[in-house]
């Protein structure tokens, strides 16, 4: 497969951030990467209009929001004065949709969003509104870590990448994308439950297929078939190689909690440090064609 180095423009950026410190970490991201690619970067903060269904009203939350009006019109300030393009909206109404609303009014190249720590949020690392807009958003999602772990600088710079793939059209998008991003190693993963003999080489020879090392040799990669659970397995070679960003396909359905058990990218997002990039499907019919007919050489 061949890709572009470059293909990969940032024209618009797409912040949803709750001010929270998960969500500073993400705008730092976003800001980051925003400086890098000349990016215009949209800060998004939706307000539950739930918060108001009460008789008398709440008029705490009333001042929060209003609070968080003041620091979106600060944030929009300050990166103003330091050269980035930025507008800030503040929308009412079903989080995920306005956020998804505003990924597509502004055409976003790139939506980030902010995950809870690890330690503290476990299973719920990754929220509601985040699961939801990972299975309907059109562009790729980036979720953010809180800031241990993270390497601010490298945003965008991406050295150590880890790309998983279970050959679905969602994860070999997600396969295209990495090889045009990664700046130093890639490492290929795909995890089954039987990675022996005949079975393994053939899996090896797809990813080999998919994935050639670099002609130039200047950015070398490996190619792994592991036996064994998918998400524990992609965050144990993420902290081998020490990734600063892992990529996958984006999800075909929205996840519930109950699905942590089944979901490699719910599993992923709470055990990995580093950033993750989900990619929808975008459909290469040339390469599903060649993988059929990989498959049935088989």
């Amino acid at each position: 497969m061949t890709t572009d180095r470059h293909h990969f423009e940032l024209k618009t950026i797409v912040i949803a951030t709750d001010l929270t410190h998960s969500g500073s970490c993400a705008l730092l991201y976003a800001k980051k990467l925003a400086k890098l690619h000349r990016s215009k970067l949209v800060v998004v903060h939706a307000i539950d209009p739930a918060a108001y269904a009460f008789p008398e009203g709440r008029p705490e939350l009333a001042a929060l929001d209003q609070s968080a009006r003041e620091a979106l019109k600060q944030i929009e300030l300050e990166l103003s004065h330091q050269g980035i393009p930025i507008h800030s909206v503040t929308q009412t109404g079903i989080i995920y949709e306005r956020i998804l609303e505003a990924a597509v009014d502004h055409q976003a190249d790139l939506l980030v969003l902010g995950t809870r720590a690890i330690a503290q949020a476990g299973r719920a690392a990754l929220g509601t509104v985040a699961r939801r807009l990972l299975a309907t958003a059109q562009c790729p999602i980036l979720t953010v870590p809180p800031a241990s772990g993270v390497n601010f600088e490298l945003a965008g710079r991406w050295q150590n990448v880890l790309v998983a793939t279970d050959f679905s059209e969602a994860s070999l998008a997600g396969l295209d994308r990495a090889q045009s991003i990664v700046g130093g190693q890639l490492v290929v993963v795909h995890a089954v439950k039987d990675a022996v003999g005949k079975s393994r080489e053939s899996h090896l020879e797809r990813l080999r297929f998919l994935a050639p090392f670099n002609e130039s040799h200047t950015v070398p990669v490996e190619h792994m078939v592991i036996p064994g659970e998918a998400g524990a397995i992609i965050a144990e070679q993420a902290d081998r190689i020490h990734a600063d960003l892992v990529v996958l396909g984006a999800p075909t359905h929205e996840l519930q909690d109950e699905d942590f058990a089944t979901s490699t990218v719910l599993q992923v997002v709470s055990n990995v440090s580093c950033p993750v990039l989900c990619v929808p499907s975008t459909p290469n019919i040339s390469v599903v064609d060649v993988m059929n007919e990989l498959a049935l050489s088989d």
